[in-house]
């Protein structure tokens, strides 16, 4: 069977905010592959674009709803409500900029330009940098300043803050990923702050652990193992994706360096956690093969001309490079195990597929 052609799309404006939209709440619609991304322009008004992929015949629709309140930085998708959306934006106020958050739902499908409703707005003293929703059916999220992360439930139309946790840090503290575990009764957080990843606790409302200097510099994403409690990757400006055991944090468990230049975001996939995804500022996006920590290890063999047959190994799968400029994002399908889209700051999203002889390994393994 011959490869998928990748499928580019370009947004109007610069962009760097992506994310897979969760059609599970919708009966009849769970295999539609359906990516949000938002736009970044600080002279027109900004846009999130519902992108609808027809995997079956290659063919990409979109609808393009106005964001009124500033260019996008980030952008998260409720699981629990296909139609709700947060998106973290800078303002400016009496000549001074700030980034705030606020609730979003999306208008009709088909209809372009229509304006997003906004659904509530997430009140901060400090800069909001990013928020991530509760994993599973409820209607939760976290978001992080610059002074603390709040947990926020959605109840009679708007949001609440139901707790928070101060942070420390000297003066202005950069907080720039989070990431929710879907293991434990979701009661973890990973915050990325700079050179620190922390663990919350939301049950005791304190630190379970503090990772210092993973990458150097600054870490730029996270994600939990979808399959594997315990463990979760990060990456950095190291430029390196590091894959932990948070049981056993003095050493990590494999460091991998694929990318020349900074990595933004690291996810695994939702359905087979050894396939890793990573987006870097080299313009590349990377596909990983880390089947030694994975959930289910292939029993699938390669044949070796000189000799028994190999197990499968840890390695690049392949290097996509259909960007030219930053890729601040990649994410998987939620639809689709074997579709992902990246998106970098130019405005191009391209949407790409597992490789077919890596995906017949996985499937008869």
């Amino acid at each position: 069977m011959a490869e998928r052609s990748p499928v580019i799309y370009g947004l109007e404006f610069q962009g760097r905010s992506l994310t897979a939209r969760t059609l599970a709440s919708r009966a009849g619609e769970t295999d539609r592959i359906h990516f949000l991304c938002g736009t970044q322009s600080l002279h027109h008004d900004n846009q999130v674009h519902l992108l609808d992929y027809n995997e079956d015949i290659g063919v990409l629709d979109k609808t393009v709803f106005m964001h009124p309140a500033g260019e996008i930085w980030h952008l998260s998708s409720c699981p629990a409500d296909r139609d709700l959306l947060c998106t973290c934006y800078g303002v400016v106020e009496e000549g001074r900029g700030r980034m705030a958050a606020a609730l979003w739902r999306l208008g009709q499908e088909g209809e372009d330009h229509t304006p997003l409703v906004e659904a509530g707005a997430l009140t901060h003293e400090g800069n909001v940098r990013c928020t991530v929703w509760h994993p599973g059916s409820q209607m939760q999220l976290v978001s992080v300043d610059d002074k603390q992360l709040t947990l926020w439930k959605l109840a009679g139309g708007g949001a609440k803050a139901h707790g928070s946790m101060e942070l420390e840090g000297r003066g202005r503290v950069g907080y720039s990923a989070l990431c929710w575990s879907p293991h434990h009764n979701c009661s973890q957080i990973l915050c990325g702050c700079e050179t620190v990843v922390k663990a919350w606790d939301s049950r005791t409302n304190s630190f379970s652990f503090t990772l210092e200097q993973p990458h150097g510099p600054c870490v730029r994403g996270m994600d939990y193992n979808p399959n594997k409690p315990y463990h979760f990757a990060s990456c950095g400006d190291d430029c390196t994706v590091k894959f932990w055991d948070c049981r056993k944090l003095d050493t990590p468990l494999i460091v991998r360096q694929d990318h020349s230049h900074w990595i933004w975001s690291v996810q695994y996939n939702l359905f087979h956690d050894q396939l890793v995804l990573t987006a870097s500022s080299d313009s590349q996006v990377v596909l990983t093969r880390m089947v030694s920590i994975a959930s289910e290890p292939l029993r699938h063999i390669e044949e070796d001309e000189n000799g028994p047959p190999a197990p499968q190994k840890d390695e690049v799968i392949q290097r996509y490079e259909e960007h030219e400029d930053s890729v601040y994002t990649a994410v998987w399908s939620t639809a689709d195990a074997w579709v992902f889209a990246s998106l970098s700051y130019d405005g191009r999203l391209v949407i790409n597929h597992v490789p077919n002889q890596e995906k017949f390994a996985i499937l008869t393994s």
